[in-house]
């Protein structure tokens, strides 16, 4: 089976997202699998040129190079960390799409908060997770902390998946209620989450 790697890139150093893929690769080719690590997919040098592109154009350039490895492949394996990433989250839609087999290197948490939020807000994890002070993703953020703390997470669990640090984990959660009261855009929005939520409940239970 080949498989194709799948990580986050951007928001780390390279000696971190090296030491990620490279570790994934050994344990999957011991594994007996075909692998695909996307640092080792080779992109035509005029493409990537930094005198003659902008950083976008060249990460585009990247990303079309990955993304016709990753169709050959016969399953994806996403690494910790994966929903930070726009591009590793643009291909898991693309895996999913062709029907490939998706594994995890670590469970993705809160999924079903994530795809409320996605689905009420148009606001990915990781606009959540992103350093943005959008008032709109506030607004996210804020309402993705109040679910995880009802889901039983401690505010250090929050503040480490979302890269935010601990006191603003505990400023959102302090101020949820007084937005909900008092501000109407952000209460029609975390209706609209707690309402999915409820529906996936309602469905999971009667499955």
């Amino acid at each position: 089976m080949k498989v194709y790697i799948s990580g986050e890139i951007s928001g780390l150093s390279a000696d971190e997202y090296e030491d990620l893929f490279n570790a994934a690769e050994v344990k999957l080719q011991a594994e007996g699998y075909d692998v695909v690590n996307p640092l080792r997919v080779r992109v035509p040098a005029e493409e990537i040129d930094p005198s003659r592109h902008s950083e976008a154009e060249i990460w585009k350039a990247h990303l079309r190079a990955d993304i016709k490895e990753l169709a050959t492949c016969d399953a994806v394996y996403f690494l910790r960390g994966w929903e930070r990433s726009e591009g590793a989250t643009l291909e898991h839609a693309i895996a999913k799409g062709l029907r490939l087999k998706i594994e995890y290197a670590e469970e993705p948490r809160h999924r079903e908060i994530k795809d409320a939020i996605q689905a009420a807000m148009g606001v990915s994890f990781k606009k959540i997770a992103a350093d943005s002070r959008n008032r709109w993703h506030v607004f996210a953020r804020m309402i993705y902390a109040h679910h995880c703390k009802k889901d039983g997470d401690n505010t250090q669990q929050i503040a480490e998946e979302t890269r935010h640090d601990q006191s603003s984990i505990c400023y959102y959660l302090r101020h949820y209620d007084t937005e909900y009261k008092f501000n109407r855009e952000f209460r029609k929005a975390a209706e609209k989450v707690a309402t999915l939520l409820s529906r996936k409940l309602a469905q999971q239970q009667e499955a």
